[in-house]
């Protein structure tokens, strides 16, 4: 019985803050409840823990503590144990006693509860079973199932519930060793465990080394958890650990020694890392003696990289400026084996410069270039020129810039411009606008192309359905139907394809379909919106914007007909090329603009249908286009609201309804039925006149 405790307890030590820990809390408390007074069973369990004759106060105290301990878990089943524990006190032997002790633990119950929300939507997104893969190596689900488990990580670590020091540093060790599970491979991981191991009360370097230790074995190759370790057992003041590091890093450190675990499988490029940085340590933890020392073992490490040999010599010369020699002779010495290397040759001609020693330079250029193949001479030849115009002559650069036209591109057309940037930039410094910067770039190869415009075609589903109901060629079929319904028809349906826009001859083009949660494709058994019905002119006050299925584009409802019919004859947006325009400045012009209206079926006001003149010039509505028309004698201004116009007629010779002008009816002292009467667009906005709405936000931003 003692032993079969001990082990509920030790599995609610490491699993007892689970968020699906509910189950074996009460499993654990009803184990500690079976047992009967008075039976072996009761006597094995209690009386090796307690007290002759205080068996039952030892059983109630250790339930008291089971449950206080499970009813402050954010767990699935937290409102059940939190009733059981309310019975449990209720049935003892003092109410005021069960009274305050539930009292006291009501807060952090309801913290708890509080919680739990929180944490069950995080874990919502999280996959226990997934299996453990390298980074990138699962693709996006994997990429996605990284975020969700550093999203949870950072909540606990936030401390949701203000719990103490203990109980935290618990919580956070089991989201992270949940999270090592499928994130095993990940360094980044593993190091963050590490550093949230230093901080806090609870914290400590022992326990940041034990994590880091963990993390070297599970990934011998990376070096970077090889150095952190490094640096946090010298911070401790423990150099023999660090060097330890390094020696089971790197054999050849001292060949006496045998590493402590097996030197790990590395690339060149990774050994020379691993050696720069001993380097430093070394330097950092003995001398700059026993630097020099380890730089001539590194030397002769088969495949070692130039850096090694830059680094020694540029620690030699920070730290002791006073001997050039010892620099120079490590230079000489890389140049012998690295003379080849464009990087390794600029670091040397780097630290020349430094000397103003310009005299070697060129010589150092001329030796670089004289062994390099031309394949990889650019940045020499491009360094040699930028240096030339900067410490050499005019005649000096003429020839650098003839030479190095002739070695790497004879007859390129943008071989020129790029002599001269390379003469006159500085830095990130352009001799250019920020457009022409992007410009050079792009022609120089320094930048892509810029990307041809999407072109949108009709989803199968629109190709399915045809022309849409009540349309003729792309227009209404009645004169009563809405030309500003996006879903209807569109005066430019028949010129583009846009995401307003249907082809020739078809009906309107359906919305983009939506994408499966793990990955693009159509949805399946997707419905297809359908044209929206309505009866009477203009969009109809029935329209229901949250008719249409959730994520797909509304019509316009809102607009005016002339202002509908000029945004539905814009191409889409991403066809745009060149400079974007203001947005605000162009909802300013088209709110302070008085528009009339465009269609060539409706008379221009009162007069025309009484032989008046025509509001359209001669020629019909096109020529208005073509520049200003000359004013007849007997034209009057007829410019209208944006909203409507009032007195106006259809070819079906009905008149049309006064729309709503955001007051509930026409302006006092006008007559509804009067055109001219009617409120211009300056004077009385309707309510639901977005981009008025939208201006005086901004006005009142500004002045605030």
């Amino acid at each position: 019985m003692l032993e079969t405790r001990k082990a509920y307890e030790y599995a609610l030590d490491r699993i007892g803050l689970d968020l699906h820990s509910a189950g074996l809390w009460q499993e654990y408390i009803n184990y500690l409840q079976l047992p009967r007074p008075n039976t072996p069973a009761y006597r094995a369990l209690w009386s090796s823990t307690a007290a002759p004759g205080q068996e039952e106060a030892q059983r109630v105290m250790t339930l008291r503590g089971a449950y206080q301990r499970a009813t402050q878990v954010p767990c699935t089943g937290l409102d059940q144990l939190w009733r059981a524990y309310e019975v449990f006190e209720q049935q003892g032997s003092s109410r005021a006693l069960a009274r305050r002790v539930l009292e006291q633990q009501r807060p952090r119950y309801q913290a708890a509860r509080t919680a739990l929300g929180p944490r069950t939507r995080h874990q919502e997104a999280l996959n226990h079973t997934a299996l453990p893969f390298p980074p990138g190596a699962a693709g996006y689900e994997q990429q996605q199932l990284a975020a969700a488990w550093r999203a949870y990580l950072a909540w606990e670590c936030s401390n949701p519930q203000k719990l103490t020091p203990p109980e935290l540093a618990a919580r956070v060790s089991l989201a992270y060793d949940q999270a090592l599970m499928p994130l095993r491979y990940y360094p980044d991981v593993w190091l963050e465990q590490a550093e949230w191991r230093m901080q806090g009360e609870m914290g400590s370097p022992h326990l940041a080394l034990q994590v880091l230790k963990k993390a070297r074995q599970v990934l011998p190759g990376c070096l970077l958890l090889h150095f952190a370790a490094a640096d946090l057992q010298e911070s401790q003041g423990d150099v023999e650990a660090a060097r330890q590091v390094y020696q089971d890093l790197l054999p050849f450190l001292n060949p006496d020694e045998s590493p402590a675990t097996p030197a790990p499988q590395m690339t060149p490029e990774m050994v020379t890392c691993a050696w720069v940085q001993c380097l430093s340590f070394v330097r950092r933890a003995q001398s700059l003696k026993d630097a020099r020392q380890t730089f001539l073992k590194a030397s002769k490490v088969p495949d070692i990289g130039w850096q090694v040999f830059v680094a020694s010599a540029l620690m030699e010369w920070h730290h002791d400026n006073s001997n050039v020699k010892v620099p120079k002779n490590i230079w000489e010495l890389g140049a012998k084996r690295f003379m080849a290397e464009p990087a390794f040759v600029l670091a040397y001609i780097d630290f020349q410069l430094g000397l103003g020693d310009t005299a070697n330079c060129r010589a150092t250029f001329e030796r670089g270039l004289t062994v390099t193949p031309t394949h990889q001479a650019k940045p020499l030849w491009d360094q040699y020129l930028r240096f030339e115009s900067q410490h050499g002559s005019p005649e000096a650069v003429s020839k650098v810039e003839k030479r190095r036209r002739e070695a790497l591109a004879p007859g390129s057309p943008t071989d020129q411009l790029h002599c001269l940037l390379l003469k006159h930039q500085h830095g990130d410094l352009w001799p250019l606008q920020p457009a022409e910067r992007d410009h050079f770039k792009r022609l120089l190869g320094l930048a892509p192309p810029l990307p041809e415009p999407l072109v949108l075609t009709q989803p199968p589903q629109a190709q399915q359905l045809g022309p849409a109901p009540g349309m003729q060629n792309g227009r209404p079929a009645k004169p009563g139907a809405s030309p500003m319904m996006m879903d209807n028809w569109s005066p430019a349906a028949t010129q583009h394809a846009s995401p307003m826009h249907g082809g020739p001859g078809q009906g309107p083009l359906q919305p983009a379909p939506r994408q499966h949660a793990n990955g693009p494709g159509l949805l399946k058994n997707a419905p297809v919106p359908g044209p929206v019905q309505h009866n009477g002119p203009g969009p109809g006050p029935h329209a229901q914007p949250h008719s249409a299925p959730r994520g797909l584009p509304q019509p316009l409802t809102q607009f005016p007909i002339e202002l509908g019919n000029f945004i539905n004859k814009l191409p889409p947006a991403r066809t745009l090329e060149g400079a974007h325009p203001n947005v605000d400045q162009v909802i300013d012009i088209l709110m302070s603009a008085d528009l009339f209206s465009g269609d060539p079926h409706m008379e221009g006001n009162d007069m025309a249908g009484q032989g008046g003149p025509s509001r359209w010039p001669p020629g019909g509505p096109e020529s208005s286009l073509q520049g200003p028309q000359q004013a007849g004698p007997g034209r009057q201004s007829d410019r209208s609201d944006m909203n409507g116009q009032q007195g106006m007629q259809d070819n079906t010779g009905q008149k049309r309804k006064q729309p709503d002008n955001g007051f509930g009816g026409a302006p006092d002292g006008q007559d509804p039925n009067n055109f001219a009467s009617s409120p211009t667009v300056r004077n009385a906005p309707p309510a639901h006149d977005v981009f008025r709405m939208r201006r005086k936000q901004r006005t009142k931003m500004a002045e605030g």
